[in-house]
């Protein structure tokens, strides 16, 4: 039996995530055939079902690794030594994301793909839960330090982002001509306050 290199493994796989990626932000995912991800990859047939035996597994794999890629981005917010700065990057990463038409676009079919499928629905929630649970940490952190003092519980106050990220990105998807990024400093206004952060603290 021929040994398998688990780094190489690792690696092609991930070209293949990253091939699935730009395939599914340029066209969608149901306009876009395993044939048109194998291209992309620069892959055959056999090596690309070798990884994923059908298009739903591919799509299940992509969401997935935005999940474990929201889990270390918020891990290193919670290194951040400052509450205001961390929440700054926060705010910013989310702006950004919805202001990239790709990124944009895949967040957004992942969100329509789990209205109709349980399984990308439980994998889509299960990063929610992920980001949930590192706003809550993060908050957590910043209370026990004396950096935030919310206005608002902590499950609200975490809550209170979720509900800003979703509405971004439905704004976003419903009108042509909103621009995330103008809203940036209307929003941290609003977030400081929430938050309860000095307006003459210059960390964020």
């Amino acid at each position: 039996m021929r040994t398998v290199d688990p780094v190489k493994h690792a690696f092609q796989r991930q070209a293949v995530l990253a091939a699935a990626r730009a395939c599914f932000m340029r066209d969608g995912f149901h306009r876009t055939s395993t044939e048109a991800i194998r291209i992309e990859a620069g892959t055959s047939s056999g090596k690309l079902f070798h990884y994923f035996p059908n298009k739903k597994a591919i799509i299940l794999a992509v969401v997935e690794d935005q999940s474990r890629q929201t889990a270390s981005w918020m891990e290193s917010l919670r290194r951040q030594p400052q509450f205001p700065a961390a929440l700054a990057a926060f705010l910013d990463g989310i702006l950004h994301l919805a202001s990239d038409p790709g990124e944009r676009r895949l967040i957004l079919e992942i969100a329509a793909e789990g209205a109709r499928d349980a399984d990308v629905a439980a994998a889509s929630m299960a990063g929610d839960r992920l980001l949930e649970e590192g706003l809550a940490a993060l908050l957590r952190d910043a209370t026990a330090r004396g950096q935030a003092h919310p206005l608002i519980p902590t499950d609200h106050a975490v809550r209170f982002l979720m509900v800003l990220v979703d509405g971004i990105f439905s704004r976003v998807a419903v009108d042509g001509n909103f621009d995330p990024m103008a809203e940036r400093a209307a929003l941290t206004t609003v977030i400081r306050a929430i938050f309860g952060i000095d307006a003459t603290d210059r960390d964020a």
